[in-house]
């Protein structure tokens, strides 16, 4: 079994002075704004405008992609900045800060050097419209802006912003080992003591075995730290009954500042219904510091019903390929939405969401070997039937939001993310 995830972060951003279009991460691929490809990646500056004309330059990120997909990442073990050929283009990913985004208004004031090519990217939703401005230079470009929204501390294994602390496990980088929310007087709270990672695979005819974390080895191949993003590239392998049984495991784990994004391909090498007993359980669970029960969860998800679990949500019907859940509390919200493939809505492979009414002090004790849900210290997971899931290639795209400044209507914002268009044109010298 063979599994790919991506995983990335956003928030409130200091430069924003007309007050954006919303308050997550934008990533926009090169091949989607083709009149902007194809300069030197260090050339490139990006502006909004404020309501005197006046260019403002704003953090942004460009990520190079190689000809195997993946990112192309300068630091640790084993980089493979190499791969990169220096050009924005292709599968190459621009992102900023969607409250970082300005009017649609072409800059005419320039407190720093002009760049030799100007482009328009607009962002539309509805009546609601949002530019920034990317320049482009033919040398000498003006200094990046100092401010970063994400940080990687490395010796510590963390990753921090305004929102929140992230803490990876560096002995297993399949589970954190804590997560906490960092409100506006800069004070932290936990929000996740641990998280768990879970396989049943239960072979007809031959055996059953389980594994989580504990059985799968990992390490940080490279990372990439950056003013919007970081990313880094974990390796894990699996040894089964003393032979290397290859999972075919990595994770290129982007971190913005208020979410985190896990777009996933899985490959799975055989059908489910025909090799696997019902049962065949996959799920990534968090023992949760609060009583699920407080949280003012909502959800379109099925409950996951086997085991000690409270059925907390109704489904409201299958959405084409899209579920997703929501936790409300004073102090922060969370949103977390799952895109699955054609083929997993087509066999039913849906996710299942488990609830169970306890708060995290009192399951920690729990035996943390491999462990069906009820009997691990989780009580919120996300579980997926493997039984049902057919041979071959399956994306489920994961995106999670975590963020300190609680609001109905902002949960709402995230839900309409994918809607967004967007549209690119170079400007013509006398316009700017």
């Amino acid at each position: 079994m063979k599994y790919l995830m991506l995983l990335g972060l956003g928030i409130f951003s200091p430069f924003c002075l007309w007050g954006g279009i919303h308050t997550a991460p934008i990533i926009i691929p090169a091949k989607t704004v083709r009149p902007i490809e194809y300069h030197q990646i260090r050339l490139y500056r990006v502006f909004q405008t404020d309501k005197n004309g006046n260019a403002i330059p704003i953090p942004f990120q460009i990520d190079e992609r190689d000809r195997f997909g993946d990112f192309v990442l300068d630091q640790g073990p084993l980089p493979n900045r190499q791969f990169g050929n220096g050009l924005f283009d292709g599968e190459d990913e621009l992102s900023f800060m969607g409250d970082d985004v300005g009017p649609v208004q072409v800059p005419t004031k320039w407190s720093m050097a002009k760049p030799s090519l100007l482009y328009e990217v607009r962002l539309e939703l509805g009546g609601k419209k949002g530019a920034v401005y990317v320049g482009v230079y033919e040398r000498n470009p003006p200094a990046l802006i100092p401010k970063h929204y994400v940080d990687y501390h490395i010796s510590e294994s963390e990753i921090r912003t305004a929102n929140y602390q992230y803490f990876f496990n560096p002995k297993n980088y399949l589970v954190v080992r804590g997560i906490s929310i960092i409100d506006h007087e800069k004070k932290t709270a936990p929000l996740i003591l641990t998280s768990t990672f879970y396989l049943k695979v239960d072979l007809k005819y031959f055996l059953t075995f389980q594994i989580n974390q504990e059985d799968v080895q990992s390490s940080l191949e490279a990372y990439k730290i950056g003013p919007v993003r970081v990313l880094a590239r974990v390796i894990f392998s699996y040894k089964f009954l003393k032979i290397n049984f290859d999972l075919g495991m990595y994770t290129e784990v982007s971190f913005f500042s208020n979410s985190i994004i896990l777009p996933a391909a899985i490959d799975n090498p055989f059908s489910g219904k025909k090799t696997l007993n019902e049962g065949s359980l996959f799920y990534y669970g968090f023992s949760s510091v609060k009583n699920p029960k407080d949280l003012r969860l909502a959800s379109n998800m099925p409950a996951y019903t086997g085991g000690s679990v409270w059925d907390l949500f109704s489904a409201s019907g299958p959405a084409a390929s899209s579920y997703w859940v929501t936790a409300l509390d004073p102090a922060f919200m969370i949103f977390m939405e799952i895109g699955l493939s054609p083929e997993m809505v087509k066999s039913k492979t849906l996710p299942m969401l488990y609830v169970e009414k306890e708060p995290g002090k009192e399951i920690t004790n729990r035996s943390h070997k491999a462990q069906p849900l009820g009997k691990s210290p989780v009580n919120v997971a996300i579980a997926l039937d493997m039984s049902t899931l057919d041979a071959g290639s399956h994306v489920v795209a994961f995106q999670l939001f975590v963020d300190n400044t609680p609001s109905a209507a902002t949960l709402d914002t995230f839900k309409d993310l994918k809607s967004w268009q967007v549209f690119s044109r170079r400007l013509l010298p006398q316009q700017w």
